[in-house]
């Protein structure tokens, strides 16, 4: 009997674990964007003083293409909005990338720096591909030249067919340091708009077929 309840219990933890961003994307979104076939939303988090945001759109692209291109970590600056450059730190299989990434400020601001941990999660009954982004706030040490930032967010991939990805990113964050959270949400909107617009089109120009990562059946 007590074998079986913590079989129950591990399986409940693991739905929550698997469907926490369903869970996180189903309240309520305002679209404050529409353009490009993508759509932009945004809205209060209690507990937050900067608001929450979600990009979607569809990228024509293999889902191999999508996280071949996601998990290249050196060349993130590529299409993430606003960064400068990013390491890879470590690396667990197929399925944990840790990374460090500095992100360029407006002046008078210091940069902002984080941490990442990105973890792949398949579900091959949902054709369904979940990336959970942690921002690991004491993987190493903060450096003075910037300023930490703190948060968490996941990218959610559905596959509609062979070449076609229903895309969603969306972030919790807080970018510390004294940027008041009313100048912060004037720009919610150009993260996930500039990374999507970025990140479809380098999809869309790569052909190549021959990636392969193991965790996808």
């Amino acid at each position: 009997m007590i074998n079986n309840l913590k079989k129950k219990i591990i399986f409940l933890i693991s739905l929550l674990v698997f469907y926490s961003p369903f869970i996180f994307s189903q309240e309520k979104w305002e679209l404050n964007k529409d353009s490009d076939g993508i759509k932009v939303y945004s809205k209060e988090v209690e507990g937050y003083r900067f608001k929450s945001f979600k990009g979607t759109t569809i990228i024509k692209g293999t889902l191999q293409n999508f996280i071949f291109t996601l998990s290249d970590i050196k060349n993130i600056p590529d299409w993430g909005h606003n960064v400068e450059s990013a390491k890879l730190l470590e690396q667990s299989g197929d399925t944990i990338q840790i990374y460090y990434s500095i992100a360029k400020a407006p002046f008078p601001y210091k940069n902002r720096d984080g941490v990442y941990q990105n973890s792949y999660k398949w579900d091959s009954t949902s054709k369904t591909l979940i990336i959970d982004i942690k921002v690991l706030d004491e993987y190493i040490e903060e450096n003075n030249k910037y300023v930490r930032v703190r948060g968490y967010g996941f990218w959610k991939i559905k596959v509609l067919s062979e070449n076609k990805l229903e895309t969603t990113f969306s972030m919790q964050v807080d970018p510390g340091g004294s940027v008041p959270a009313w100048i912060a949400n004037m720009f919610v909107d150009d993260t996930p708009y500039y990374t999507l617009n970025k990140i479809k089109k380098i999809i869309e120009n790569n052909r190549n077929t021959s990636y392969n990562f193991n965790f996808i059946d």
